[in-house]
């Protein structure tokens, strides 16, 4: 199969571009199962798991299969069923050389708590504990320090802590953001992150746990329009987010964000390489990250490979900075967009991410803006074509 590559700079700032070092996405073998959406992903070693899921077609059909991705071979296997029967919207996290695989919703719309614990030496399973909580989809699941979480999912707001030597589950403190489903949940170090979700609309909200002072802290909100049914990982002590929609089954989104906990700011990076859509699947393999899967309407079965392209010579046009001035200003800003575009469009977010203007069908030349009643402060601008990000501007209004 041709390999398709996508590159991109990484940034100094949300509109700054570092020029040493670019990363990009690099397609690789396709699924072993049947395109799908809301699966779970995990890594164990040096092995990648996807596995579960569901599609919409004359009806709802939900999967239990369970497959091993071989970044070194580039291939897929597939393993033993999840016993809990076919499903998706389930959570999932690896501790110890296992997997953990439990909650979600069957074909009828059944919710489950059971968990189960995947062995990839023997290729078995075997029942866990059940989730302590009240049975849900849609939740989010990391690991930190050989524990286990899961929170969120069918909007509620609890998080509790599985312990594997005692196969025990222990309630931790209440998630403080709004109840929600279709989160991303991954975890940095020694610390859980939550961000983004349904919470009746999409939100861009970002929230750290600390399980050894079972606390929780609001870190910076996702810069990039508010979102659920998004995807993330973490890679080389960095997290990542990104795709998703603005509504279920709504307007589905390609770009990506990195975050930096040290210094708490996003910055934008590579587009994800393949189509746009929602309910991606993830999963990171030392200092490759991959996704895959998902849907736009139509249900995928790539997986892209993410990471640094060491050895890359050529130049790649990265993710410009928009012109504006006055800035700051008063009444009115002029944007310059830049000559190349010829069928663009401009979206103006405030600094909780909720999309305020946009304005379509832009060509190159200078476009201005009114301030109509828009308040004091900070306001962010994407400029995009054909769905692919081509410049951000930040402007300030007095």
């Amino acid at each position: 199969m041709k390999k398709r590559l996508l590159f991109s700079l990484a940034l100094l700032s949300a509109f700054a571009v570092v020029a040493q070092t670019q990363y990009g996405w690099v397609e690789k073998s396709m699924f072993g199962g049947v395109p799908r959406h809301r699966c779970v992903g995990l890594t164990i070693g040096n092995r990648g798991y996807m596995g579960l899921g569901h599609y919409n077609s004359t009806g709802n059909v939900a999967f239990e299969d369970w497959w091993e991705y071989d970044p070194g071979s580039d291939t897929w296997a597939q393993k033993a069923n999840f016993p809990g029967g076919p499903r998706y919207h389930s959570a999932g996290f690896a501790i110890g050389g296992y997997a953990y695989v439990g909650t979600g919703r069957d074909e009828i719309g059944y919710n489950y708590q059971d968990f189960y614990r995947y062995d990839p030496v023997t290729n078995t399973w075997s029942a866990i504990a059940n989730f302590p909580g009240p049975a849900r989809r849609g939740a989010v699941g990391f690991a930190i320090n050989g524990k286990g979480y899961v929170t969120t999912g069918s909007y509620y707001t609890d998080i509790f802590e599985y312990n594997p030597g005692t196969n025990t589950w222990t309630p931790k403190a209440t998630f403080p953001g709004a109840g929600r489903l279709s989160a991303v949940g991954f975890s940095i170090g020694n610390k859980g992150y939550v961000t983004t979700g349904d919470v009746g609309g999409p939100s861009n909200d970002m929230w750290e746990f600390d399980p050894v002072a079972n606390s929780w802290l609001q870190r910076a909100s996702l810069p990039g329009l508010a979102r659920m049914e998004a995807a993330g990982f973490e890679l080389m002590g960095k997290g990542y987010v990104g795709t998703g929609d603005n509504y279920s089954s709504g307007t589905n989104y390609q770009d990506f964000w990195c975050f930096d906990p040290a210094s708490n700011t996003w910055v934008q990076v590579a587009d994800f390489g393949g189509a746009a859509r929602r309910y991606l699947t993830t999963f990171t393999i030392g200092n490759r990250a991959y996704a895959g899967l998902g849907t736009s309407g139509i249900n995928y079965g790539d997986l892209w490979e993410f990471g640094t392209m060491n050895g890359v010579e050529e130049k790649i046009p990265a993710i410009e900075e928009l012109h504006t001035y006055p800035n700051p200003a008063q009444e009115e800003i002029f944007v310059t967009v830049p000559a190349k575009i010829t069928e663009g469009e401009l979206l103006l977010i405030d600094h909780n991410g909720r999309l305020l203007r946009k304005m379509e069908n832009l060509r190159g030349g200078a476009l201005r803006i009114e301030r109509e009643g828009l308040a004091a402060g900070i306001y962010f601008l994407s400029l995009r074509e054909n769905g692919a990000t081509k410049a951000n501007g930040k402007i300030i209004l007095r």
